[in-house]
């Protein structure tokens, strides 16, 4: 896999998903379906499940050692992209979550804020517009550090989006958590998003 293989469909992301969700043949088409030749370009560490406990809903990986908690409303959606260690939305509100874990040692020569840069930077190269992006105030997920950015355009059609992107770097990787949604709705429900991103934590050492 080269250096951003994972994150470089991020940006067909939204164009298949809002007010598209039920059209899977579109979904496969386009290479965001198991099976379509897209997905033998990229890795995923394990499989996802969905746990109701005492703390709530917790989608986990245990393979990657990673999880997240999604309000009541939210299910795993395995149709989001081929190579997300998570993936979780609320189609009936167009929410969408992914986690990605970037396993290279490429990585390592660069810094946090150098890596993130580059993921937003091919997230606003697969737009059809740019509108602006701003810095939020996170600097930490949990106990490491994180970079965040909300990213505004629009996809196909004219289709607007915002995505709310975080760059997580643990001592055993770095991780990208992309939720995205449209505009009113992400006004909306951004807390929401924000919470869940934020709920974000290694399981185990990676």
């Amino acid at each position: 896999m080269n250096r951003m293989g994972k994150v470089g469909t991020i940006g067909l992301l939204m164009a298949v998903t809002v007010g598209l969700s039920g059209c899977n043949g579109l979904l496969q088409a386009l290479g965001l379906r198991p099976g379509n030749s897209q997905a033998e370009n990229s890795e995923r560490i394990g499989t996802q499940s969905l746990n109701t406990t005492d703390d709530g809903n917790i989608l986990v990986n245990e393979t990657a050692g990673i999880q997240i908690t999604l309000p009541a409303s939210w299910q795993e959606d395995e149709r989001l992209h081929n190579s997300a260690e998570l993936q979780a939305s609320d189609p009936t509100n167009n929410l969408y979550i992914i986690v990605l874990a970037e396993d290279e040692r490429a990585l390592q020569r660069f810094g946090l804020r150098e890596n993130a840069e580059t993921y937003r930077n091919i997230l606003i190269r697969n737009l059809q517009a740019f509108e602006g992006g701003d810095a939020t105030d996170v600097a930490f997920v949990g106990d490491n550090f994180a970079t965040q950015h909300e990213i505004r355009g629009q996809v196909q059609a004219g289709t607007q989006v915002v995505y709310l992107h975080t760059t997580v770097l643990t001592e055993n990787r770095y991780y990208q958590i992309v939720a995205w949604s449209t505009p009113d709705q992400y006004s909306f429900s951004r807390t929401e998003l924000q919470t869940i991103t934020e709920s974000f934590r290694e399981t185990s050492g990676s």
